[in-house]
């Protein structure tokens, strides 16, 4: 394990192999965008097209609907997002579909580390309009839309030196758990079952990472900033190939499991 200040040298070195390994977990698929420099409250409609408009928008002939980032990704999938804040800062997100989301018709959840409550970074919004009513009440919906994914409070904390922005890092451990349960069910179909026993497996992992640093200050952030740096270390050593990729995200599957109570199969 780095020193605090060898976390900042190696997180500063590392940004083009943390993206990289990015996209090597997303199957070469580049982030999505999200512009959140003008506002913090972001209309639900960017993630996908509400239930109840999806309903009304079948019945239109118009070809010229607009649809949400996972409108037509398939259950048990998921989409990095690159969160574009003021002032030229970043902040990363990861949006799930699966069937065992049943927080919201639509059945997804966005993991942000930063947690579900006040600090979050982005406020999911969605407006409703009754029939003959030319405007619609706006409700803020992120409780809705952030569970069961994302921790209730902040786990994305601790000053520079040892947490120098590992947001990413966050975001690469959540995908890696979820392409370990794929692995795991190639050989029979990923079913709700299955997909209950991930966000269980998850939620276990989201609970250790919440955890304090026995005997340190607050300061040196939590169980989650203790792992997030040894998953930025274990991808700085390997290099920006297949086998590279391939050898680190094994390293952190192995790391992952040995910080968490084993689950059943999910078969």
């Amino acid at each position: 394990m780095p020193s605090s200040q060898g976390r900042v040298a190696l997180f500063q070195k590392s940004t083009r192999k943390n993206q990289e390994f990015e996209r090597f977990l997303c199957a070469g698929q580049e982030a999505a965008i999200l512009d959140a420099t003008t506002s913090k409250y972001i209309p639900l409609t960017y993630f996908v097209t509400p239930h109840a408009a999806a309903s009304t928008a079948a019945r239109r002939t118009s070809t010229r609907q607009s649809h949400g980032l996972a409108d037509k990704m398939p259950y048990e999938s998921f989409r990095l997002i690159n969160l574009q804040q003021k002032g030229n800062h970043a902040h990363s997100l990861v949006l799930f579909k699966s069937r065992a989301i049943t927080t919201n018709p639509e059945q997804i959840a966005i993991f942000e580390c930063n947690g579900q409550v006040s600090q979050s970074e982005i406020r999911v919004i969605h407006t409703q309009t009754q029939e003959d009513e030319p405007t619609g009440t706006v409700y803020d919906v992120t409780e809705h839309y952030f569970k069961p994914i994302s921790p209730r409070v902040c786990m994305n904390y601790g000053n520079n030196k040892y947490n120098p922005g590992y947001c990413g890092m966050f975001g690469i451990i959540a995908m890696v758990v979820h392409r370990a349960v794929r692995r795991e069910t190639t050989t029979c179909d990923i079913s709700y079952q299955n997909a209950v026993s991930w966000i269980a497996d998850w939620t276990t992992l989201l609970t250790y990472m919440r955890q304090n640093i026995p005997n340190e200050p607050e300061s040196h952030g939590c169980m989650g900033t203790e792992l997030a740096a040894q998953v930025q270390e274990i991808i700085a050593a390997h290099p920006s190939t297949a086998t590279g990729h391939q050898k680190a995200e094994k390293e952190i599957n192995n790391l992952i499991r040995g910080v968490r109570p084993p689950t059943p199969p999910y078969c």
